[in-house]
């Protein structure tokens, strides 16, 4: 048995969505997410712009998502795109003036708050909304694209 024989009989083991996982997030100022691929379909909740969500499987121009707390359903595609963002997934979240406890809290946000990654430190993600909140928060109560970006290309949504 060689490499090539062996590298496919993973593949193919693997579950049908593993490959298509992935991470996007919301773009316009709110989405619908149904509970079927289609307009047709009951909208089963809402999501804000740049709430991140993960991606499971696509039927179309349709996607189904997974949020932090594992709420599944579909939306349509264009609602999406590829641009880095967290939701805070603790009760409240300091945002912080620099990368470190020692930095002076700037905001509190709620659980919920979705916010727009602009880089990384460490344990620590710059981020900003599209008002007046802008600083660092810790990996530890967000949720969502908190690892850098791989060097491949993610797809255009």
């Amino acid at each position: 048995m060689n490499f090539r024989t062996i590298f496919l009989a993973i593949a193919v083991s693997l579950p049908a969505h593993a490959a298509a996982e992935s991470m996007l997030s919301v773009a316009a100022e709110q989405a619908n997410v149904r509970s079927g691929p289609g307009a047709e379909y009951e909208v089963v909740w809402a999501a804000a712009r740049y709430y991140p969500l993960e991606v499971l499987d696509q039927d179309g121009n349709w996607l189904q998502i997974s949020d932090c707390e594992n709420y599944e359903g579909w939306i349509y595609r264009t609602l999406l795109s590829a641009v880095p963002t967290v939701v805070v997934i603790s009760k409240k979240a300091n945002v912080r003036e620099g990368p470190g406890m020692d930095y002076e809290s700037l905001w509190v946000l709620e659980k919920d708050y979705s916010l727009k990654v602009l880089e990384s430190d460490g344990d620590w993600l710059k981020v900003a909304d599209e008002d007046e909140v802008s600083g660092w928060i810790h990996k530890s109560v967000a949720w969502g694209f908190t690892e850098p970006r791989t060097v491949e290309k993610s797809p255009a949504y």
